[in-house]
């Protein structure tokens, strides 16, 4: 997986491509807590380029979601490809996480 990340403003963005699996999951997860450090932290996650979650990187999002509400923030993912966000619709992610079509959206909803 390759990870990337960039701050536009007060908001983090990060950008994921391959697959976010058990392999995978534990990387992303450390590299992108270690951006929530302050209070109200602002977290966008681009996943267009994100083509397989696995029930380990469904963990790893989860981890994150709570750490960034606990610091009452915003976490948002942005160009969910279908095939995940099928994923997300079933486990029932998509009641927990704000999610935009596309990284422009996004940015304006978290700014």
């Amino acid at each position: 997986m390759d990870i990337s990340e960039q701050q536009v403003g007060k908001v983090w963005v990060v950008t994921a491509r391959g697959r976010l699996d058990g392999a995978t999951s534990g990387a992303f997860a450390q590299r992108v807590e270690a951006l929530v450090t302050e209070s109200e932290p602002r977290l966008l996650v681009d996943f267009s380029g994100v083509d397989f979650v696995s029930s380990a990187g469904l963990r790893a999002v989860l981890a994150l979601i709570k750490k960034v509400k606990g610091l009452k923030g915003i976490f948002a993912l942005c160009a969910v490809q279908a095939p995940v966000r099928e994923v997300l619709d079933i486990t029932g992610f998509t009641g927990m996480i704000d999610i935009h079509p596309e990284r422009t959206a996004a940015l304006a909803a978290l700014s």
